[in-house]
């Protein structure tokens, strides 16, 4: 039992340490200007990850099982594994998600019911993902509004919008959080629009995947979760955005 101990302990070690080089050389988004350097990121970021989880599978095949038949085995687990939380740890090069005010203060707090006596406020009014069934490699639309309220005086907010990915595993029967994206805006109190693309990799495996957009602020937050169905030989139709409304 202590040497199990002892290797599961050198395992986990390595999986940290392989997964950690990993993302302190990943591709900077922002550097990019070209839909050629972002495949090439992409591929490089892949690339990164899966043979982290190949080579962690690896080592937990070939320690734990104690043979190199194991480790084979482990590192066809890792890798297969792998890609799916690759994408979710890439999900910056994969997804965009861009915001702007539709309505100020005063006619938000008209239309929403706003009384400064409830402090801040944040709330997503609306999310959609569309469509919500999609074949490998294809693109799904994001589109929702959120508005963030403070009391009169309150000229700026420190605002993360949040998008992020999750997948159904059956073997488990629950949602695993592959990764997610923040991206921190100051904005004026008020309501805004948020569009967006979420692309969908080739070698994704079919399954249930479920996609959230978080808005948080002055320590409040709100979330809304998109189910999304990944299924080959699925037809895949854009539907129009449904126009945003203040509620």
């Amino acid at each position: 039992m202590k040497v199990f101990r002892i290797k599961s302990l050198s395992v986990l070690l390595v999986c940290v340490f392989l997964l950690s080089s990993c993302a302190s050389v990943l591709p900077d988004p922002s550097q990019i200007r070209t839909e050629e350097e972002r495949i090439d990121a992409r591929n490089k970021c892949i690339a990164m990850y899966t043979a982290g989880g190949a080579a962690a599978g690896a080592l937990v095949g070939g320690l734990i099982g104690g043979d190199w038949k194991a480790a084979g085995i482990g590192a066809l687990v890792g890798g297969g594994f792998g890609f799916l939380v690759a994408w979710g740890h890439c999900l910056s090069l994969y997804s965009t998600l861009q915001s702007q005010p539709v309505a100020g203060y005063q006619q938000t707090a008209r239309q929403v019911g706003y009384n400064p006596s409830q402090g801040d406020v944040v709330k997503v009014q609306g999310f959609n993902v569309t469509p919500s069934t999609i074949t490998p490699g294809h693109t799904v639309n994001l589109g929702g509004s959120y508005y963030v309220m403070a009391p009169e005086g309150s000229k700026e907010m420190k605002v993360t919008e949040t998008r992020y990915v999750k997948y159904y595993d059956t073997s488990k029967s629950e949602w695993t959080n592959l990764g997610g994206v923040d991206q921190e805006i100051t904005a004026a109190p008020g309501l805004r629009k948020a569009d967006g693309k979420f692309d969908i990799p080739k070698d994704v495996p079919e399954g249930k995947y479920r996609i959230g957009f978080k808005v948080a602020s002055a320590g409040k937050e709100d979330t809304v979760e998109r189910d999304l169905v990944v299924k080959k030989g699925t037809a895949s139709l854009n539907t129009n955005m449904a126009s945003i409304d203040i509620r």
